[in-house]
């Protein structure tokens, strides 16, 4: 039953340009439309690996913009990644959407809120050019690997039509796949270095995931002032409560049932918002898998700062 999850987690990858892999959410298609998607000065890119905390971010910018005000907020604000298929159907049927997320973009009014996992070569040429406001989301490569274990079992047991239950056969699989970069969007250290790399050329700033956790209203003030949209501390204060995990699981709720009367016919984006627990893979990685990762991360992660941020994760299971 392992290898029927297995298979399906890896059925849904494709290459593009014979070197990247990207979700079959999208597709060769989509992503050479997006790279030449047009980008607006004023735009402003959320980026991440993937399970780093995107959607949070996404709500928490979207916040910001709207002055906390959450009813303000509805389905368009909380559009998925960029690059991937608009899903309204479940995954089987993915043969019925009509296009990649991006193009809805098209038409809104500035400031557009725009979310990828993409690596920065495969990021729209305009990019580039415009230098769009970018806040990069990272977060603890171990935790993150967790997560999208989780996520992706979720996704394995809605392409299958039946429930999947996680095994340590099952994940270390998927350990080798992640730590190697052979999966959608390639490894955690390729990812951050990338953009890490860039970070003084960029009009940028970089979260950690972590940091949203534990301090959550220092991150709004830090994001809103890098927006150009500084906050009252009542509204700070609003926007906080706002983002909350819960209120995000009952938002996206809200949206789906908007979606079709039936709301069983959508994909359940929930799925999205996991519980989001700092050092959850302390219950996970054996004592084999840490260390292997542990000296994966000092060696790919060699010279960058983040050494400093994540130092505890060369250690014993944290």
């Amino acid at each position: 039953m392992d290898d029927d999850v297995y298979n399906a987690i890896m059925n849904s990858v494709l290459r593009y340009k014979g070197k990247y892999l990207i979700p079959r959410l999208s597709s060769p298609e989509f992503m050479e439309e997006f790279e030449k998607m047009e980008v607006r000065e004023d735009d402003i890119f959320i980026i991440s690996y993937p399970k780093s905390g995107t959607h949070w971010m996404q709500e928490i910018v979207q916040l910001i913009l709207h002055d906390g005000q959450l009813e303000k907020l509805s389905a368009k604000h909380r559009r998925c990644i960029a690059e991937v298929a608009d899903v309204k159907v479940p995954l089987p049927h993915l043969k019925a959407v009509a296009g990649p997320v991006f193009r809805a973009f098209k038409d809104d009014p500035s400031p557009r809120v725009i979310t990828t996992h993409c690596p920065y070569a495969l990021l729209p040429q305009q990019y580039h050019e415009k230098q769009p406001k970018t806040i990069y989301v990272y977060r603890n490569p171990k935790d993150s690997l967790i997560s999208r274990y989780n996520f992706n079992v979720k996704l394995a047991a809605m392409e299958l039509g039946r429930p999947v239950k996680p095994s340590p056969r099952l994940f270390s699989s998927f350990f080798d796949v992640l730590t190697s970069g052979n999966y959608a969007y390639g490894c955690w250290f390729d990812h951050i270095n990338d953009y890490w790399g860039r970070k003084d050329d960029l009009n940028s700033i970089y979260v950690s995931y972590e940091d949203m956790k534990t301090d959550l209203q220092t991150i709004v003030k830090k994001v809103a002032t890098f927006l150009c949209h500084p906050l009252e501390d009542d509204v700070i204060r609003r926007v906080v409560n706002n983002a909350s995990l819960e209120t995000m699981r009952l938002s996206f709720q809200k949206d789906q049932l908007r979606y079709t009367e039936r709301g069983r016919e959508v994909i359940d984006r929930t799925v999205f918002i996991s519980k989001g627990e700092i050092n959850q893979w302390q219950s996970i990685f054996t004592p084999k898998q840490n260390e292997s990762f542990d000296k994966l991360f000092m060696e790919k992660m060699k010279g960058c700062e983040l050494t400093k941020t994540y130092a505890g994760i060369k250690s014993t299971l944290i």
